[in-house]
């Protein structure tokens, strides 16, 4: 399991189009890819629940990839996110 602190305050609402290319790059890796805050965990591959959900005010959240590939899927999911 990878454990990678990101800073998302750019990124308050996920609109639809995001929502799509979050999900579409997280379906590519076999592993878990979730993000978590204090009070939600997020699952990559589900657009709708990035969509009913909104980053915290302080921006910061943990990525969590749990499986095979998930050093790449670490890194893909990075640079999706930090756009």
């Amino acid at each position: 399991m990878i454990r990678t602190s990101i800073d998302l305050k750019g990124l308050k609402l996920i609109d639809r189009e995001r929502a799509a290319k979050i999900a579409s790059t997280a379906s590519h890796f076999p592993c878990t890819l979730t993000l978590e805050g204090e009070r939600s965990i997020l699952n990559l591959k589900s657009m709708i629940g990035l969509l009913s959900q909104t980053i915290p005010k302080n921006g910061m959240m943990d990525l969590v990839a749990d499986g095979p590939q998930e050093d790449a899927a670490t890194q893909a999911m990075r640079d999706v996110l930090t756009l």
